[in-house]
C-alpha cells in the first residue's frame, strides 16, 4: 500500500507542474472603442409634428393626413472612428390600446403610427438602419383610429422618444 501512495503522490506533483509549462506563450491585447452618443433632433430642437389643417374623423384611414417628420441624427466623432458603426432606432412610448404599432394619444381611440421608410416603427422594437447622414430613411406620422370609433371634435396630443444608438 505504501508503494501505491508514493506512486500517487509523484503522479500528482508531476501533473501540477504541467499547466505551468508555457503559461506565458499566449498573450491577448486590444483597444476598446465606445460608440459616440447620438442626438436626434430637428436642427438642434425638438421634433414637432403639427398635422396640417383639420383632420376629418370619418377620413382617418392610416394613409390620409400622412405628415413628414423632420429629423437629423448627429453622432459627433462617428465618422472619424477607425470602425464602421451600425445604427439602431427605437421609438419609446406607450402604444394605442387598439394597435400595438401606433402611439397612444390623449384621445382613447386615436393613435399615431410612425413610419420609417414606409413601414411602421413599432414602439419599443429597435430597428436597424443604414447609417448615412446624407440619406436617412423618411420618417412620417399618420393618424389611425379604432375601427368604428366615434371620436369627438377635439385637439389631441401624443409624445414619444426617438433614440438612435450606434453599435
Amino acid at each position: 500500500m505504501r508503494q501505491f501512495d508514493r506512486w500517487l503522490a509523484t503522479l500528482c506533483v508531476a501533473t501540477l507542474a504541467l499547466p505551468c509549462l508555457g503559461a506565458d506563450n499566449l498573450q491577448f491585447s486590444g483597444t476598446l472603442l465606445a460608440p459616440p452618443v447620438c442626438q436626434v433632433s430637428d436642427q438642434g430642437g425638438r421634433l414637432e409634428v403639427r398635422f396640417k389643417g383639420n383632420i376629418a374623423i370619418s377620413r382617418i384611414d392610416g394613409e390620409r393626413y400622412r405628415q413628414a417628420i423632420p429629423y437629423q441624427i448627429e453622432c459627433p466623432g462617428a465618422s472619424n472612428a477607425p470602425v464602421t458603426w451600425h445604427m439602431r432606432l427605437t421609438l419609446k412610448g406607450a402604444y394605442a390600446h387598439f394597435d400595438p404599432t401606433a402611439l397612444k394619444t390623449s384621445e382613447l381611440d386615436l393613435g399615431i403610427k410612425v413610419l420609417l421608410g414606409g413601414t411602421a416603427l413599432i414602439p419599443g422594437e429597435p430597428r436597424d438602419i443604414d447609417f448615412n447622414t446624407a440619406a436617412l430613411p423618411a420618417l412620417e406620422a399618420v393618424p389611425v383610429k379604432l375601427a368604428g370609433a366615434a371620436l369627438r371634435s377635439i385637439e389631441f396630443t401624443a409624445s414619444a422618444l426617438l433614440m438612435a444608438e450606434l453599435y
